[in-house]
């Protein structure tokens, strides 16, 4: 741990801005359950959900998933409440997180810190990149992406790679650039680079409660397990997420909401929640880890260059991981998590949540007789019309049968 990682003022603000799949959600999960504590220590972390991104992304006018049926960009509102909550949370330190904020342009990032109205620094944390490639594609599968993982690594790290298959994906191996950014908009001194270590997990929430003034422990995360540790997929539950990401995107007419709610949040949470299995892992191609490695040793260079503050060391992001020589997609899956996924859309299709744990939503009463107003009660040019037309009635039933026949033969004769 860096001697100089101070706390930042009490009354400024402190951004995580990722990088994405660098332990940021267990990070955001624990912040998030321990709300209270952290208000105890002078630390608000604003929201009541886990992270800060639909607000952000309202923000930025950022679409969540997909376009199709429904809107996919978070309400404005949402906005608003937390730039309200952060202005008013005078005296207290104001954490915000959201690793997609690596993403955005400068000029985005600019206007964000001034909306916010703070004196702002910013962290950003760095994993090494051949670690990041299977949990980087089973995020994207979480995002309807259907394509097999030998296919995307060709198409982001290969010899020839395609920049828009995963758009963010190819400005996250810009690490120097992200650093850069936020270097123009912030100042050297207001940039922390944090760089996770195999070997000492505690790393990261250890820089943050330094830099949150908080005491030892308070961001620990050793007690979740299951989804909540963000475990990822295994090969076989993310090739059959795959499957039905490529009959959803097939087809066309799914909206993201309705997907996010039965896939993403139902299913896929579903089958995360089974805890740490035994089942194959998804392993990166041996070429791929090489092409990372070289990558990453590019990108540590650019930091070093750019002069902020380092905490941990930058030859981790070229540590290398287990690889094979030829990726082979699973052929079955468990029916345990085939099972856990069908339960939870059901669950979801019922309105009782991903596990059946919410009550079943009331049936809807049924809709009242109508009644149709009495002439007592109608406006008086309906009352006219109404009396019109009754005498109109009365009339025709007077007439003498031939009459109405003659009557009704002019009619259809013109």
């Amino acid at each position: 741990m860096s001697d100089d990682l101070d706390p930042v003022p009490p009354g400024s603000l402190l951004v995580h801005a990722g990088m994405p799949k660098t332990g940021t959600t267990a990070l955001q999960r624990v912040s998030a359950a321990r709300r209270d504590l952290l208000a105890g220590h002078g630390v608000r972390y604003p929201g009541t959900g886990s992270n800060h991104r639909k607000a952000l992304f309202a923000y930025s006018a950022r679409p969540v998933g997909w376009d199709g049926p429904g809107p996919s960009t978070p309400k404005v509102a949402r906005w608003r409440e937390l730039r309200d909550e952060v202005r008013s949370a005078e005296g207290q330190r104001v954490w915000l997180s959201n690793e997609n904020l690596s993403d955005e342009p400068e000029e985005t990032l600019r206007s964000l810190v001034a909306e916010l109205d703070r004196e702002a620094t910013v962290v950003l944390t760095l994993r090494s990149l051949p670690a990041q490639l299977a949990s980087a594609w089973q995020q994207y599968l979480k995002s309807g992406v259907w394509i097999s993982f030998e296919t995307w690594l060709r198409r982001t790290i290969g010899d020839e790679p395609n920049p828009t298959t995963t758009p963010s994906f190819a400005r996250r191996l810009a690490v120097g650039d992200v650093v850069d950014t936020w270097v123009r908009v912030l100042g050297r001194d207001r940039v922390v680079v944090v760089v996770l270590d195999p070997a000492d997990r505690s790393l990261v929430p250890r820089a943050f409660e330094r830099l949150l003034g908080l005491p030892t422990d308070v961001l620990t995360a050793d007690e979740l397990a299951g989804h909540d540790a963000n475990r990822s997929l295994t090969a076989a539950e993310a090739e059959l997420l795959r499957r039905v990401n490529r009959v959803v995107r097939d087809r066309g007419d799914v909206g993201w909401r309705d997907y996010e709610r039965f896939v993403r949040d139902g299913a896929v949470e579903a089958m995360l929640a089974r805890g740490a299995s035994g089942d194959q892992r998804i392993v990166p191609p041996t070429w791929a880890v090489q092409r990372a490695a070289a990558l990453a040793e590019q990108q540590a260079d650019r930091v070093r260059a750019a002069g902020v503050r380092v905490v941990g060391d930058l030859t981790h992001l070229a540590s290398p991981v287990r690889s094979v020589d030829k990726v082979r997609a699973p052929k079955a899956v468990p029916v345990d998590a085939a099972a856990e996924a069908l339960l939870a859309m059901l669950s979801t299709g019922l309105g009782r949540g991903r596990d059946f744990s919410g009550a079943a939503p009331e049936p809807r009463p049924a809709a009242p007789p109508v009644r149709r107003p009495t002439l007592e009660e109608q406006p008086t040019a309906a009352v006219v019309r109404e009396l019109a037309r009754r005498l109109r009635r009365r009339l025709q039933r007077l007439r003498p049968a031939g009459r109405r026949q003659r009557a009704r033969g002019s009619v259809n004769r013109k």
